[in-house]
């Protein structure tokens, strides 16, 4: 079905005059009458009466107008589709993220946003851990990964920082230290260490070990949690301890109470990471739409 032809048509139709049509869609009017000539000559039928004075549609030009109309439009579609599929937008963003990650204010803002600009894009959020999602990255089962630093290295795979925050310490709000507001590292010291089961070294649970190596301190104790939620809900009822970005301190549950560290340079950071060299347009318009709302006008991150 040639486009063109189509657009002729639909532009005689609303103007019934061969000069005013062939300017509406940018051609001669010997081109526009060959238009119209060769669709009645596919199709069999007449479409238009015309002679000297006036051009009028024939019964079966009105019958058909409002579907041609369509078709261009369905036409006009494919077209569309076709060129982001060749640019390399594929409709589906599959998004890996761990735990944490949907607990950023900023984050969840981000993901409305693109979906609000890019409706077409359909985004597919599954959570995993860090090790799932560079798995995953690698084989091209995921198209991004939103995850928490620090990260093993791991070739092949980009990365682009998007927030980096400080942590908090999270205590029962029955605490010896609950109203303090402010804690160093050494009077946690003997306090039992609810920690994110994460890679050693990567992740919450490579940030909160780094924050004791940087005290020169080791926890008294260590108990190993699923997830920052399920270690949060153990300080609650006083089994120990725990850290959190200072981000996420709007989403605390009420019976903890959390505590800025003093004297630590250690921050906690969160990545958006993807496979090196993937050709995929929204893969590309994801980062470029997220990233720069993690920044202040001065370019500094939030």
């Amino acid at each position: 079905m040639d486009n063109r032809k189509l657009r002729s048509f639909l532009a005689l139709a609303h103007t019934l005059h061969f000069a005013r049509a062939a300017a509406e869609v940018s051609l001669t009017q010997p081109a526009l009458s060959q238009h119209i000539q060769s669709l009645e000559q596919n199709w069999g039928i007449r479409l238009f009466e015309r002679n000297k004075r006036q051009v009028s549609l024939t019964p079966a030009g009105r019958q058909l107008v409002e579907e041609i109309a369509r078709t261009v439009i369905r036409l006009d579609n494919l077209q569309t589709t076709v060129k982001e599929v060749a640019a390399g937008s594929w409709g589906v963003l599959r998004l890996g993220y761990v735990g944490t990650a949907m607990q950023e204010p900023l984050l969840v803002k981000a993901l409305r946003s693109f979906r609000n600009q890019f409706p077409a894009i359909r985004l597919e959020p599954t959570q995993y851990n860090v090790d799932q999602q560079f798995s995953l990255l690698q084989s091209r089962e995921l198209d991004i990964g939103i995850l928490r630093g620090p990260l093993p290295a791991c070739r092949f795979i980009a990365r682009c920082a998007i927030q980096q925050t400080p942590l908090i310490a999270m205590v029962p709000d029955d605490h010896s230290y609950a109203g303090a507001g402010k804690i160093s590292m050494s009077e946690l010291a003997d306090e039992t260490l609810i920690l994110q089961e994460d890679p050693d070294g990567v992740g919450l649970g490579g940030t909160v070990l780094r924050l004791y190596a940087e005290a020169g301190i080791t926890p008294g104790r260590s108990v190993r949690a699923r997830d920052v939620n399920t270690a949060i809900d153990l300080t609650a009822m006083g089994m120990g301890i725990t850290f959190v970005p200072a981000s996420q301190r709007s989403f605390l549950r009420q019976d903890v109470m959390a505590l800025d560290i003093c004297a630590t340079s250690v921050t906690t950071a969160l990545y958006l990471c993807w496979k090196e060299g993937m050709k995929n347009r929204d893969v590309t318009l994801f980062i470029q739409n997220t990233a720069p709302l993690f920044k202040t006008p001065d370019g500094k991150q939030k």
